[in-house]
C-alpha cells in the first residue's frame, strides 16, 4: 500500500512538473520584427529648386523580391525570406523616394510640386531587378543591388528617352548581420544614383 501511495505521489508530482513546464513555455515572449529604411549619404545643396523639373514615378521591382523581408540567397536557385527583418515599406517605394529625395536636393533636378507635374522637363522610371543578401559564401557575404533606370526628356510636348541603362553594384559587407547588409545596400544605391548623375551631366553636354 505504503508503494503504490508513493508511486501516486511521484506520479503526481511530474505531470505537475510537466505542467508547469508547459504553461513557462507559453509564456515566452515572441520575437519582435525589425524595420529597417535606406539611409543614403551623397553630397546635396540647401536650396531644392535650382534644377529642372522631373517627375519620379514608383519604380516597379522583380517579384523574387518584392516584400518586407530582406531576401537571402544561398546558393544558385536558393533564395530565402528573412520573416523577423524587413524594410519598413515595399522596397520599391523606399527606393524610389530615396532616389527621388537625391535628385531633388541636386543642382539639376525640381520637385513638381514646386510648378506642377505640366511644367515638368523630366521624367524618371525604373525598376529594382535585384536587392538581395549573397551569402553563397558565408565567409565573404555581398549585398546585391542592380535597378534599371530610364530618363525622358520633354520635346515638342512629348517624352523621349535619352537614358537608358542598367546600374548594378556588388558590396562586400562585413558579416550577414541586417544593419550590414542594409548599410551594404545604402553604399550601392549612393553609388547608382552618382553614375546616374554623371550619365545624365554627359548626355546634357552631347
Amino acid at each position: 500500500m505504503m508503494k503504490q501511495k508513493a508511486i501516486a505521489i511521484l506520479t503526481g508530482f511530474l505531470i505537475c512538473l510537466i505542467f508547469c513546464f508547459s504553461c513557462s513555455s507559453l509564456k515566452k515572449e515572441p520575437v519582435e520584427k525589425k524595420h529597417y529604411d535606406f539611409n543614403i549619404n551623397i553630397d546635396s545643396h540647401n536650396r531644392a529648386d535650382l534644377g529642372s523639373i522631373m517627375i519620379v514615378k514608383e519604380f516597379a521591382i522583380d517579384s523574387l523580391f518584392d516584400y518586407h523581408s530582406f531576401v537571402y540567397r544561398l546558393d544558385n536557385n536558393e533564395y530565402i525570406n528573412d520573416y523577423y527583418n524587413e524594410f519598413a515599406s515595399y522596397p520599391a517605394r523606399l527606393i524610389s523616394d530615396k532616389i527621388a529625395q537625391a535628385l531633388y536636393h541636386s543642382i539639376y533636378f525640381t520637385s513638381p510640386l514646386t510648378a506642377g507635374n505640366s511644367n515638368a522637363i523630366y521624367r524618371l522610371s525604373g525598376r529594382v531587378n535585384k536587392i538581395y543578401g549573397d551569402f553563397q559564401k558565408t565567409n565573404s557575404p555581398k549585398a546585391i543591388i542592380e535597378i534599371h533606370m530610364i530618363l525622358e526628356k520633354k520635346k515638342e510636348n512629348a517624352f523621349q528617352k535619352i537614358i537608358s541603362r542598367t546600374y548594378s553594384v556588388i558590396e562586400p559587407v562585413l558579416s550577414t548581420r541586417p544593419e550590414h547588409l542594409l548599410k551594404g545596400w545604402n553604399s550601392g544605391l549612393s553609388k547608382i544614383i552618382v553614375q546616374f548623375v554623371n550619365d545624365y551631366t554627359l548626355q546634357e553636354r552631347t
